[in-house]
C-alpha cells in the first residue's frame, strides 16, 4: 500500500497541479476506499500511457517545440504507422495536443506537469547510469 500511496501523490502533484506536501497528504487523506479505487485506476492507465519506451521518444521529440508527424518519425526512427500509434495514444490521454493545417498533422506537448515528471525521472535515471 505504501508504493500505492506515494504513486497517488505524485500523480496529485503533478496531474492536479498541488504545490504543496500538506494539500497531497489531505487530499488524499480526504478520499473514501471507493474514490481511492478509482483514483488508483486513473493513475495506473495514465502510467500505462508512459511505459512504453517510443511514446517516451516521442515526447522527448517533442518537447522541443511543436513538430509534424514527419518530424517526429525522422528524429525517433521509426516506421510511420508505429509512431502514428503512439501520437495517438499521447493525444487521448491529454499529454499531446493535436492540430492540422492542410495535409500535414502537427503536435505539440498539452500537459507541461508530465514532461517535468517525466524529465525529472530521466535525471534521477541518468544519475544512476553513472
Amino acid at each position: 500500500m505504501r508504493v500505492h500511496a506515494y504513486i497517488v501523490r505524485l500523480f496529485i502533484y503533478f496531474k492536479l497541479h498541488v504545490k504543496n506536501k500538506a494539500q497531497v497528504q489531505k487530499a488524499v487523506k480526504s478520499l473514501s476506499p471507493k474514490q481511492m479505487e478509482m483514483l488508483f485506476t486513473s493513475v495506473a492507465g495514465y502510467f500505462s500511457v508512459l511505459s512504453e519506451p517510443s511514446r517516451l521518444r516521442i515526447m522527448y521529440a517533442v518537447c522541443t517545440g511543436e513538430k509534424t508527424v514527419s518530424e517526429v518519425i525522422q528524429i525517433c526512427g521509426s516506421s510511420q504507422a508505429n509512431v502514428s500509434r503512439h501520437l495517438r495514444a499521447l493525444h487521448q490521454a491529454g499529454i499531446l495536443n493535436r492540430r492540422k493545417e492542410g495535409v500535414e498533422v502537427y503536435y505539440s506537448i498539452a500537459d507541461n506537469q508530465t514532461v517535468e515528471m517525466c524529465q525529472m525521472v530521466c535525471s534521477r535515471m541518468a544519475q544512476e547510469l553513472h
